[in-house]
């Protein structure tokens, strides 16, 4: 099912009791890069994936850069109060994120590294392994899980919740937000086979933020990216205008 805004199915979220467990992706759902060139109406928008697919000598370098220097931002401002609030009600609220595990070019742990820039906004998830990082499924790139965030590492996110969910019990739902579809449909698959009541959303609202093309600098950004730097637009507008 589609979803354009959180805010459309509050009614739906409120409903949730205890036992019930809301699992939401992050990059693109929960946050988003604030540069205009990660917006899903530019071109350059899939540049960080197509880095990963080609996989150049220096990706790892490339990448921790990238993610710890950019900004970030809420893809909407209701998402800290929504996942507290449920939280505080008894229901598990648990992130599964798509990313590496472990060291990364220049982050020494991608967990805690994800766990420290949610936290900035006020997300943060229901109390699973909040001192040290879990390995769930044990592999050179294992999946893990920190602070109530799963990590994939280089297992499909179906897997992963199938292992956490060995692990620490079988929810009595499942109300699940990501904005790939193919994930949507992957948990689905898990749900029904582990017979598990399942609601899946395909969350569109990143499609919703402004977008200006004029203000949309991912032709420079982008070389920046695979020289080891990055400018956030601000600062490429500022860099234009002191050369110009």
């Amino acid at each position: 099912m589609e979803c354009s805004s959180i805010k459309t199915l509050q009614s739906r979220i409120d409903q949730l009791q205890p036992g019930d467990w809301f699992v939401v992706d992050i990059d693109d759902t929960i946050i988003t890069p604030q540069a205009m060139m990660f917006r899903p109406a530019s071109s350059f928008c899939t540049f960080i994936d197509d880095i990963k697919k080609d996989s150049p000598y220096n990706l790892a370098e490339i990448l921790s850069t990238w993610r710890l220097n950019r900004k970030t931002m809420l893809v909407e401002q209701e998402w800290p109060e929504i996942l507290d609030a449920l939280q505080k009600k008894g229901v598990i609220v648990i992130a599964l994120t798509q990313m590496h595990t472990g060291k990364l070019g220049k982050i020494p742990s991608m967990e805690h590294w994800r766990a420290s820039e949610l936290k900035k906004t006020g997300i943060t998830f229901s109390p699973f392994s909040t001192d040290t990082v879990e390995i769930l499924i044990d592999t050179d790139q294992p999946a893990t899980l920190f602070q109530g965030i799963l990590f994939t590492g280089a297992h499909p996110k179906a897997d992963v919740l199938s292992s956490f969910i060995k692990k620490y019990g079988t929810p009595s739902k499942i109300l699940f937000f990501d904005d790939r579809l193919y994930q949507v449909k992957a948990l689905e698959e898990l749900c029904t086979k582990m017979q598990i009541p399942y609601e899946g959303y395909h969350y569109l609202a990143a499609h919703q933020l402004p977008y200006s093309a004029s203000e949309n600098h991912g032709a420079i950004q982008t070389q920046l990216i695979l020289e080891g730097q990055w400018l956030e637009d601000v600062d490429v507008q500022q860099k234009q205008v002191s050369h110009g």
